[in-house]
């Protein structure tokens, strides 16, 4: 088995969230603007497709404002948002602004606590974990709702990412 850094791993997970933001896009594209905003019954808590999007795009973009010492007191409103290709492009910003981050990171930064996260001070991989695996519950729940609209993603699994990375045929193994 080979041994990884902890910057290494991290840095695969925040490569992975983003693989998967992009295929939801991708399911979106095309999508009406009443599907993307049709009121969801039941409600996961952010009333629509659109709301659970620009939730997911708004933590991630939190988190790294606070990871970076940056303000964080901002809130993306859905109402930002007119279409797919609004979300697509803020997201593209925000994973530019993500990879570049990361590429800054070492395993002393990312064993530093911010202080300021639930006053618990976690570690910054923590804070970073954290992010991956809010993203995979509304990637689920937008999944859940593009498969329902006829739209499904495709597996989000980090082993699917990992064999499209490689480049071999998940089926066959080549």
């Amino acid at each position: 088995m080979t041994e990884i850094t902890l910057t290494h791993l991290i840095t695969q997970l925040i490569h992975y969230t983003f693989w998967a933001d992009e295929r939801i896009l991708d399911a979106c594209a095309g999508l009406a603007a009443d599907d993307l905003t049709r009121p969801l019954v039941p409600n996961p808590g952010w009333g629509s497709l659109r709301g659970i999007l620009v939730h997911a795009l708004d933590a991630e973009a939190g988190w790294r404002a606070v990871l970076q010492g940056q303000d964080a007191a901002f809130l993306l409103a859905e109402t930002d948002f007119d279409d797919v290709g609004s979300l697509r492009e803020h997201w593209a910003a925000e994973r530019d602004a993500w990879l570049a981050f990361a590429a800054g990171l070492n395993d002393e930064q990312l064993n530093q606590t911010t202080g300021v996260v639930h006053d618990q001070g976690m570690a910054a991989w923590q804070v970073i974990l954290h992010i991956v695996n809010h993203g995979s519950q509304h990637r689920a729940e937008a999944a859940a709702i593009l498969t329902g609209y006829g739209r499904s993603p495709g597996e989000l699994d980090f082993d699917v990412y990992l064999f499209e990375l490689s480049g071999r045929n998940q089926t066959t193994g080549n």
